[in-house]
């Protein structure tokens, strides 16, 4: 067992900002704005010798106003119940406030180890309020400045690496360190076509909060589980907005958080609501998916009222708008009632195998010269364009770089010759495949020096 250290405390008190610096990313979205997390955010950090534990950022432990939050208030409850070590944030600046008294009283039901964390001790205003978080009656107190990197060092080695190297083996981080890697899956898509639901679905269980108002995710949400001995990391995103003109601060974040994700990730599934009507961003987000070369799976969710008709109409429509559509599949699901879910994992493993594998110089260059024999390359100002060889630059994106002359003058719709070639003879499905081209350098050429 890996150790669980979960941060909680009131809203922007920096518990996000504390995340991101102990696990070394940006995964959680940092901003003054009040709410932003909402739900549980995993990351991992290593500590030292290569011990790792989780890290869970979670919501502010005291916005209960709404459906939503209350939803949120439930999650950093169950994140509790996980831990193994409670890390309360609280801000100096601010002072101790009535609810963080409430907080305290609530951690002390779980009996769980707790290092109360004071954050945002820069500056002349933070000084006189120190002191009063002693009231909160911690043994355990760690003073630090997150946004400027003071304190850091100091909680991770007097309070969390002694507190793991006594509570935990070594061997434990060792089994975790030499895990597989997971297949990382972006959920992407539009607010509330169901990315959240299809996550709890496949989990069984309500990792995710859901609801029927658009836009609850805000965040990147991942969640790791094995299904039939595989290893996969669920990665839900906030939905990208469909008018940029009502787009707030909050929600831009979450967009690009959602675009790094899509970078980030193995296979993407683009999910599209099967009773709305497919836009110009649906089909933007499928374009910008594969021009990042990641493997894509379409997914129509709601459709458990379509008929045949009806799916045939859509699959048309994809097939029509969306480049390379060949190499695509596309699943016809309702997350809700659990209808084609699992079947999903097949096209996913498919994916991304297809964009892992490896390919040999003498087979692409063999493929290559198939291609121009079948069909040449045009004349330019009467010299041929010539194709010398073509070897795989990169897995995932999957890259085929191919040398020549004049490579610079190929026509568009060769090279669409060229990729649909690789495509059928390497049966690539699920991943799109990226050509890139280099002009062969004549040695015997001597450059002008003037």
């Amino acid at each position: 067992m890996i150790p669980m250290i979960v941060l909680i405390g009131r809203t922007n008190v920096g518990k996000s900002t504390i995340f991101n610096i102990l696990t070394k990313t940006k995964n959680a979205l940092v901003s003054n704005h009040q709410g932003i997390t909402r739900d549980r955010q995993y990351g991992s950090i290593v500590l030292k010798y290569n011990t790792k534990a989780i890290l869970i950022d979670t919501a502010g432990f005291d916005i209960q106003s709404n459906e939503i939050e209350i939803e949120a208030y439930k999650q950093t409850l169950k994140a509790i119940q996980e831990s193994n070590l409670i890390l309360f944030i609280v801000d100096a600046h601010a002072g101790l406030m009535p609810q963080e008294n409430d907080i305290a009283k609530k951690i002390r039901k779980y009996h769980k180890k707790t290092i109360l964390v004071i954050n945002k001790i820069d500056g002349a205003n933070s000084i006189p309020h120190i002191n009063e978080f002693y009231m909160l009656g911690f043994k355990n107190i760690q003073q630090i400045s997150a946004i400027h990197n003071r304190g850091i060092d100091t909680l991770k080695n007097k309070y969390l690496i002694p507190w793991i190297e006594k509570t935990f083996q070594k061997q434990q981080f060792n089994n975790e360190i030499i895990k597989k890697l997971p297949i990382k899956i972006a959920f992407i898509g539009k607010p509330n076509v169901g990315k959240s639901t299809l996550i709890n679905k496949i989990l069984n269980k309500k990792r995710m909060i859901t609801s029927y108002i658009a836009g609850t995710t805000r965040d990147s949400i991942s969640t790791e589980i094995k299904y039939n001995n595989k290893n996969y990391l669920l990665i839900d995103t906030a939905g990208v907005s469909k008018n940029k003109r009502r787009t707030n601060i909050i929600e831009k974040f979450s967009i690009i958080k959602t675009f790094q994700t899509i970078e980030q990730s193995n296979v993407v599934l683009l999910i599209i609501d099967a009773n709305v009507k497919i836009c110009h961003r649906d089909l933007s987000l499928a374009n910008f998916i594969i021009n990042t070369g990641k493997g894509i799976i379409i997914i129509i969710n709601k459709c458990d009222l379509l008929n045949a008709i009806e799916k045939k109409k859509i699959h048309k429509i994809i097939e029509q708008q969306i480049k390379f559509f060949h190499f695509l599949r596309i699943h016809f699901i309702s997350a809700l009632n659990n209808q084609g879910i699992f079947e999903i994992f097949n096209s996913i493993y498919e994916s991304y195998q297809a964009s892992q594998i490896k390919i040999s110089t003498s087979k692409l260059t063999k493929i290559m010269h198939m291609a121009t024999k079948k069909h040449q390359p045009p004349m330019i100002k009467g010299q041929q364009i010539k194709l010398k060889y073509a070897h795989l630059g990169s897995s995932n994106p999957l890259t085929i770089i191919i040398h020549g002359n004049r490579v610079k003058y190929l026509s568009s719709s060769y090279k669409k010759y060229l990729m649909n070639l690789f495509y059928n003879i390497l049966r690539i499905k699920g991943a799109p495949i990226q050509i890139q081209f280099k002009e062969n350098v004549n040695p015997y050429i001597k450059k002008n020096t003037n």
